[in-house]
């Protein structure tokens, strides 16, 4: 069994981010686009289940296509007020990990007897 660190759980939820942050870059970037319909990102449930243990395997995720929301006149069902929400949200939470990744190697810096 993968024996997951408080850090690689970190790493895994900021990958997962990242790879979230890209897909709705692409759904904005194809708002205008005919027929182009939405993307989202499914994470499987290692992926919730690593950020709340220490034994896990690594995170997977796939896309999908999103069949909510209103399809406009050219068969597109991109919202823009909703992309842009998710993508805030996405950011934060980036931070946030981001955050908790340094706090990590300040813990490590500490134990190893390094300065602040």
């Amino acid at each position: 069994m993968f024996e997951m660190t408080p850090l690689s759980a970190i790493e895994q939820a900021m990958n997962g981010s990242m790879a979230e942050q890209n897909l709705i870059s692409q759904n904005i970037a194809n708002v205008d686009t005919p027929n182009y319909k939405a993307k989202k990102i499914v994470f499987d449930d290692a992926f919730s289940d690593a950020l709340n243990r220490t034994n896990g395997s690594p995170a997977d995720y796939h896309v999908v296509t999103d069949t909510t929301g209103s399809i406009q006149n050219n068969g597109n069902n991109v919202s823009i007020d909703n992309e842009m929400s998710k993508m805030a949200q996405n950011q934060i939470y980036y931070q946030a990990l981001s955050q908790a990744a340094s706090n990590q190697f300040l813990q490590f810096n500490t134990v190893l007897g390094g300065s602040n």
